[in-house]
């Protein structure tokens, strides 16, 4: 467990809903510059016959913008932690061609790696929990409460918005850690040691179920507090370790859960189509509404998701990886959804003390 960081963030990343009016405060708008030279570049790799699994940064070309990206990168890994690109040129391109430029600017920011078990690239988040309840989150309709993904940054680009609702929601973690220290700093140790995390089926062949090592929820290297929170995965890890999920935490991860809901600090936005959210994995939780969707599939609610490794990236705990590689190894034949002991027929925990009426959130 590292050492519990007693002093406030005094840092552009700790930030809270009221700092911002309106999207303007927080976006970055594209121009005919930026979405031609996107459009140049997907024209060079497609006549390269490149495909998302062999298209790295220098396939894909954006010199005319590459100040710009470097300005929003700097602004996602050192500063708000967080930036809304509007403009980006989805009825442009078709949904191959589409997926190919999201993936080429992507490579602008990191390596994309793999999200579950199908070796998603570019995560599809839509509501498919009518084939199978159990779905992982970011494949079904619930309601998420705050929490954080793998990987350093994450990108989100809205395709299709649902019939109602899929708000998305968006909290400092930084925050949050400022208001425990100021409120209840007695609640830090426990967030600070953390506990271990269910795999959720998700694990390579012959790794065990569970991390071996707890999971700080934050963590401090080098002075850099961190963030890595999936509630209903830490709780998860208790019936099958076959042993009790610590109150200390319990009461702790509640308050965490208050503190990031607030409207004074949770951000909740529609991501509009051609919206595009960047977002730093370590200093800003995510979650979203519940939705309604169309019956039309061609209308569904759809989002493309990137998970995205940074070279010399923040420092962190190495402790906060859930997986051997900090993302999904993909296994043929498998899919991500889990029905152990501990879940119910919908995927969800079978007793769930920090937020019974919620889904759990997950990556």
């Amino acid at each position: 467990m590292t050492a519990v960081f007693d002093r406030y963030i005094d840092h552009p990343g700790a930030w809270g809903a009221s700092d911002f009016k309106s999207k303007d405060d927080y976006a970055f708008d594209f121009t005919k510059r930026h979405v031609d030279a996107i459009g140049n570049a997907l024209s060079q790799v497609k006549s390269r016959g490149l495909t998302i699994e062999t298209i790295d940064r220098g396939d894909f070309p954006l010199g005319a913008i590459e100040d710009d990206l470097a300005a929003i990168q700097d602004e996602v890994r050192n500063k708000r932690g967080i930036v809304l690109i509007r403009g980006f040129p989805n009825d442009r391109f078709d949904p191959t061609d589409l997926e190919l430029a999201y993936w080429g600017f992507g490579a602008h920011f990191g390596t994309g790696v793999s999200q579950s078990v199908l070796g998603d690239l570019i995560g599809r988040v839509t509501d498919m929990s009518g084939d199978e309840p159990s779905e992982r989150s970011y494949r079904n309709a619930n309601e998420l409460t705050p929490h954080t993904d793998c990987n350093e940054m994450i990108a989100m680009l809205s395709v299709r918005t649902a019939k109602s609702g899929g708000e998305s929601k968006y909290a400092s973690a930084l925050t949050v850690h400022n208001e425990i220290l100021a409120t209840h700093p007695e609640y830090l140790p426990a967030l600070y040691e953390g506990f271990y995390y269910h795999r959720r089926g998700e694990e390579p062949p012959g790794a065990d179920p569970c991390t071996t090592h707890k999971v700080p929820v934050f963590s401090c290297v080098d002075g850099y507090v961190s963030a890595r929170y999936v509630p209903g995965y830490l709780e998860a890890a208790a019936p099958e370790l076959g042993i009790e999920f610590p109150q200390a935490l319990i009461t702790a991860m509640a308050y965490f859960n208050e503190v990031a809901s607030r409207d004074d600090i949770m951000l909740t936005v529609l991501l509009e189509p051609g919206e595009l959210s960047l977002q730093n994995n370590f200093t800003v939780l995510h979650g979203r509404t519940h939705f309604e969707d169309h019956d039309d599939d061609a209308r569904r609610r759809l989002l493309l998701r990137l998970w995205i490794d940074v070279k010399n990236g923040r420092p962190h705990d190495p402790h906060v990886a859930i997986y051997e590689t900090d993302s999904v190894v993909k296994r043929e034949g498998a899919r991500p959804n889990f029905a152990g002991d501990a879940f119910n027929e919908h995927g969800m925990l079978q007793s769930w003390p920090v937020n019974r009426q919620k889904e759990p959130a997950e990556h």
